[in-house]
């Protein structure tokens, strides 16, 4: 009997994973193929935080910074110098994609946030990747790296500091 509850225990942890992810920090490599078969490749750093921050900060092949605020967006993109301001309805919610994830098996899991379905995957209880088909048909995957999960993020990282001179756009 012990031993089915030592068993139990250590396949609910695993399933648990999703949920217990307060805050996350990781590089990534988001790969988008179109239905020609062409690819494009960013890659970045990624802060995120309960209950809905996040902040993608975009390297390569371009330089921008998107902040995610409870229901507001912010984009700064620093080569155009402009800031696009906007609500949340078509960005990923990081944190709650993970948390509505549910077993598939083998540390992956499924889950739907406003329609759109999503695969996570975790290896030895670490988010790995998240990947799903945007809605122009894209196939988009997002693998991390050197990842920290459930480590303090200070709530001023995901604060915009949106330059003066900089145009903003409403949308």
């Amino acid at each position: 009997m012990r031993r089915f509850l030592i068993a139990l225990s250590a396949s609910l942890s695993l399933f648990a994973a999703p949920k217990d992810l307060s805050s996350f920090n990781a590089k990534f490599v988001q790969t988008i193929t179109d239905d020609n078969g062409k690819t494009i490749r960013y890659s970045g750093e990624l802060w995120a935080a309960k209950p809905q921050n996040a902040l993608w900060v975009y390297h390569k092949p371009i330089r921008k910074s998107v902040y995610v605020n409870a229901q507001k967006v912010t984009v700064i993109e620093p080569a155009i110098e402009q800031v696009t301001l906007r609500t949340l309805d078509n960005e990923i919610d990081f944190l709650a994609i993970v948390q509505k994830a549910q077993p598939l098996g083998e540390g992956r899991y499924a889950a739907t946030l406003k329609g759109q379905k999503y695969t996570v995957t975790f290896k030895n209880d670490v988010l790995a990747s998240i990947s799903y088909t945007d809605g122009f048909d894209n196939n988009v995957v997002i693998l991390f790296n050197d990842q920290k999960q459930n480590k303090p993020i200070e709530p001023s990282r995901f604060k915009p500091l949106v330059p003066a001179d900089y145009d903003i756009l409403k949308g």
